[in-house]
C-alpha cells in the first residue's frame, strides 16, 4: 500500500508537504507512511484516496482503476499557484457551487 500511495501522489506531481497539510499531519508522518513505517488510519486513507482521486480499495488491494484525467490535470494545473491564487480558485469554487452554476452537466431527454 506504501508504494501505491507515493505513486498516486507523485503522478499528480503533489508534494509530502501538500499531503501533510491536506491530512492535517506532519510531513515526516506522510514519509513514514510512504515508507510503510507508519499504518494509516481509515480516516486519513479515505482523504487520501479522495485526494488521489483513487478508490480506496486500490490502495488495499492493488486494484486498478483509471485515474480520472481531470483530477491529474487540474493537480498539475494548481501546483504552481501561489496560495493566494489557490484561495481564490477556492472561492470560485465555493461560488459556483452556492449559485447552483457549479452542477455538473445532465443530459436531457428531448420533448
Amino acid at each position: 500500500m506504501a508504494v501505491r500511495l507515493k505513486e498516486a501522489r507523485e503522478y499528480l506531481g503533489l508534494s509530502q508537504d501538500d499531503v501533510a497539510i491536506t491530512l492535517g499531519i506532519s510531513r515526516p508522518a506522510v514519509t513514514n507512511i510512504e515508507s510503510g513505517n507508519r499504518k494509516v488510519e481509515a480516516v486519513e486513507l479515505d482523504r487520501l484516496a479522495k485526494l488521489y482521486g483513487r478508490p480506496v480499495n486500490y490502495f488495499l488491494s492493488g486494484e486498478t482503476k483509471e485515474v480520472s484525467e481531470k483530477v491529474a490535470f487540474y493537480a498539475r494545473t494548481f501546483r504552481d499557484l501561489s496560495e493566494k491564487d489557490l484561495d481564490e480558485v477556492a472561492r470560485f469554487a465555493e461560488f459556483l457551487r452556492a449559485s447552483g452554476t457549479g452542477k455538473k452537466a445532465t443530459t436531457r431527454k428531448p420533448k
